[in-house]
C-alpha cells in the first residue's frame, strides 16, 4: 500500500474514534451524579440502581421501576430487570463479577460512573451502557 494512502486511512481511522469517543452516550455518563469518594467500595454498587442509558431505552423510568437496571444488595445478591437474580462481588481490578442463578458467569466492567458488560448473553449485549441513577 503507498505510504500516502496509508496515511489517509489513518487519519479516517482517527476520526473515527475521535467521534466515537464524544458521542452523547458517553458525554451524557460523564454528567452523573458523584459517587462519593469516601464510600467504601461496595457502597459504590449498592443503594441506588443502575440504569441503561445507550441504547437509550427510558432510563428514568428503570430507575424508579427496575426495567432494564441492574440492583446489587449490600449482602452479596443482585436483580436485573426484575427478573434474573444472582450473587455478586468485586474483583480486584474493581469490575463486577457476577453469577445468575442457572450458574452463568460473567463481569460488569466499571468505567468511572458506568457498568458495561464483557460480553453478549441472551438478556444482556456488550455495547449496553448503565449508569447510576440518583438516589
Amino acid at each position: 500500500m503507498p505510504p500516502a494512502r496509508r496515511s489517509r486511512l489513518f487519519a479516517v481511522a482517527l476520526a473515527a474514534c475521535a467521534a466515537a469517543a464524544a458521542s452523547p452516550d458517553r458525554a451524557a455518563a460523564q454528567t452523573a451524579p458523584p459517587i462519593d469518594p469516601a464510600a467504601t467500595a461496595t457502597s459504590k454498587f449498592t443503594g441506588a440502581r443502575w440504569s441503561l442509558i445507550s441504547p437509550d431505552k427510558d432510563f428514568e423510568g428503570g430507575c424508579v421501576v427496575g426495567f432494564l437496571a441492574w440492583e446489587f444488595s449490600e449482602t452479596g445478591y443482585f436483580s436485573y430487570n426484575n427478573r434474573i437474580r444472582g450473587s455478586w462481588r468485586i474483583d480486584e481490578l474493581g469490575n463486577l463479577k457476577l453469577r445468575t442463578r442457572d450458574g452463568v458467569r460473567f463481569t460488569l466492567l466499571v468505567e468511572g460512573t458506568t457498568l458495561r458488560p464483557s460480553r453478549n448473553f441472551a438478556f444482556l449485549r456488550r455495547a449496553e451502557l448503565y449508569q447510576r441513577c440518583s438516589e
